[in-house]
């Protein structure tokens, strides 16, 4: 079963749970959505610990699917003060889903100034500092990444400008490539990442699986209907 991580950024703690029967068949926009419309304060301001970075994979992703691919990012934006949801192609949702997440919620903030990295891995998630990554752009911050981990990663990230929590901060995805060119762009969703004093999180797929239909041969013909 596909996990939900919260990683708390306050204590740099991470904890995992299964989606409950309310989460469980949701996805992407659907499930981030949900989660800040049930746990955060519709009142808190966007750039505070009480607001949360949701980032989900789609229910579909991983499976071949047309379309499926796509990442959501959910938070209260600090552009619309509402819940915003944005959504970026890349190789990040898919996978997050090798890996078996269900979403990644980052919540919490920070007490000091220090950049810190998430990593995924088909076995959990960890938190790193990495004060070396901060003020770098985001193609330099993903070569980094790929000397560090190798080249079947994938990188959600920010560059400068949301670490400087900018209204109009992106959070960057990487392609089929490797290049961070594909970007959840609306709402400033980066700055609250920036916030979250979260730089990157790097996705290593290595030892996952991708998702595989419980009928295949259904699934196929389903697909080739929608394609069709």
């Amino acid at each position: 079963m596909a996990m939900i991580y919260r990683v708390n950024m306050s204590d740099l703690s991470v904890k995992s749970e299964p989606p409950n029967e309310k989460l469980e068949l949701l996805g992407g926009r659907a499930l981030t959505s949900q989660l800040i419309a049930d746990e955060v304060t519709p009142s808190c301001h966007p750039l505070s610990a009480e607001n949360k970075l949701v980032l989900a994979p789609g229910i579909l992703t991983g499976t071949g699917a047309p379309c499926s691919g796509r990442l959501s990012a959910g938070a209260k934006s600090p552009l619309t003060k509402t819940i915003k949801e944005s959504n970026s192609g890349g190789m990040g949702a898919i996978h997050l889903a090798t890996c078996g997440v269900h979403a990644l919620i980052i919540e919490g903030k920070p007490a000091d100034d220090r950049t810190y990295r998430i990593v995924v891995r088909a076995d959990g998630v960890t938190v790193e500092q990495a004060d070396d990554l901060a003020g770098l752009g985001n193609y330099d911050l993903v070569a980094r990444q790929y000397e560090k981990f190798g080249d079947q990663i994938s990188c959600i990230s920010i560059g400068p400008a949301g670490e400087m929590r900018l209204g109009g901060a992106s959070i960057a995805v990487t392609d089929v490539e490797g290049r961070p060119t594909r970007h959840c762009g609306r709402g400033g969703l980066g700055a609250v990442m920036g916030a979250k004093g979260v730089k990157v999180v790097v996705v290593d797929p290595t030892d996952g699986q991708r998702p595989k239909p419980a009928a295949n041969d259904v699934f196929r013909g389903g697909v080739q209907k929608f394609n069709e």
